[in-house]
């Protein structure tokens, strides 16, 4: 072999393997369980290098928001009240809202993360695009309509964990459900309530045709690797093979057994990976508490029960969950934003079920 193709080999090669890392490293799995009108549950895996403390925040309505630090910010006022986590108490990445709307970010790139167009729309920077969704809209279809009067903008936050690289995927308590991506600054929709599963790279239209491959798949042929793609598969046929819940709880242990078989063991062995470890650096430097970074795991898990009104939260760190119950918040006009910091230490102050009696005024 010429030196120059050895040379676009190992490149070839190296780009290869980086992406496989990256899909490991920044992967989650969110799955929805819509085929039975009184259990709609849907639940996301937090994978990650650490738990990017994690912080439960309780908004009421007539809350002032910016959706951007620049001149042209979009601006609004809480509509309905939610329950979401954030990272690192400053990006909100997951959570439901009192009408049943839930959503979650999830590690994403392809191209420039900058909307192109609707340049005379008011920007919503990543920061903001779930409380966006969230304190505005009670159902997907409004929600994907409302994402035309803003321009979405993808940042970088100086936080441990990322925030520029990321779609999102919504769903109500119709079962509706919808998939938001920038691929090359051209904001993509998927809105089918067939679409309960989403991963990472590479875009949701690859992602589909893949699982097309595997329509007639056995048992003994499931993709079984961590791979974005292979997640995406399992997840699929897991979802679509639960059979129908006798109550909340069944619905809710169903789709936990769902991404409980795509979740990363804690300290997955892909730490000597050149770009595991690059990322890992890249965003190791702002953590709060490395000594909880742990190596690639599934760190936590969240549960929205859109039916039932209930939000439960089950971190690595602990054999127990944690939840709350939306039906007993005071969402008003008026009421003070409300907030549970380092939510991954709940096990260590011996919380159990229902915390909402910790959640004090922020």
């Amino acid at each position: 072999m010429n030196k120059k193709l050895s040379n676009l080999v190992a490149i070839a090669v190296g780009a290869s393997l980086g992406m496989a890392a990256l899909s490991s490293a920044n992967a989650c799995t969110r799955a929805f369980m819509n085929m039975y009108p009184d259990y709609m549950v849907s639940a996301r895996n937090l994978d990650f290098f650490g738990p990017a403390d994690p912080s439960l925040v309780i908004t009421p309505k007539g809350i002032k928001h910016t959706g951007s630090d620049g001149p042209n910010a979009k601006q609004w006022e809480t509509r309905y009240g939610s329950v979401v986590i954030y990272a690192d108490g400053v990006f909100p990445m997951d959570g439901i809202n009192e009408r049943g709307l839930a959503g979650h970010t999830l590690y994403y790139t392809n191209g420039k993360q900058v909307q192109a167009d609707n340049l005379d729309k008011p920007e919503l920077d990543s920061r903001a695009w779930l409380s966006y969704l969230l304190d505005n809209y009670s159902t997907v279809n409004d929600a994907v309509k409302g994402l035309e009067d803003v321009r979405l903008v993808a940042k970088k936050l100086p936080i441990d964990y990322a925030s520029d690289t990321k779609h999102i995927a919504i769903e109500d308590i119709t079962g509706d459900s919808a998939i938001i991506e920038i691929d090359n600054g051209k904001v993509k929709v998927y809105h089918n309530r067939d679409y309960r599963v989403m991963t990472n790279p590479p875009s949701y239209e690859e992602q589909l045709k893949n699982l097309k491959k595997y329509e007639a798949v056995d048992s003994d042929n499931i993709p079984g690797t961590q791979s974005a793609e292979d997640r995406f598969v399992r997840t699929s046929i897991n979802v679509k093979n639960i059979p129908h819940p006798d109550n909340k709880a069944q619905a809710q242990g169903f789709i936990l057994s769902a991404v409980n078989n795509a979740a990363f063991p804690v300290n997955y062995p892909d730490a000597s990976d050149p770009m595991v470890k690059s990322i890992t650096a890249a965003y190791a430097k702002y953590s709060k508490y490395p000594q909880e970074n742990k190596g690639t795991a599934t760190y936590w898990t969240t549960i929205a029960d859109l039916s039932h009104g209930e939000y439960h939260f089950k971190s690595v760190f602990a054999p127990s969950e944690v939840m709350v119950n939306l039906k007993e918040i005071n969402f008003s006009v008026g009421q003070p934003v409300k907030r549970i910091d380092h939510l991954q230490h709940y096990a260590e102050k011996g919380w159990q079920g229902n915390i909402l009696q910790y959640a004090t005024a922020s």
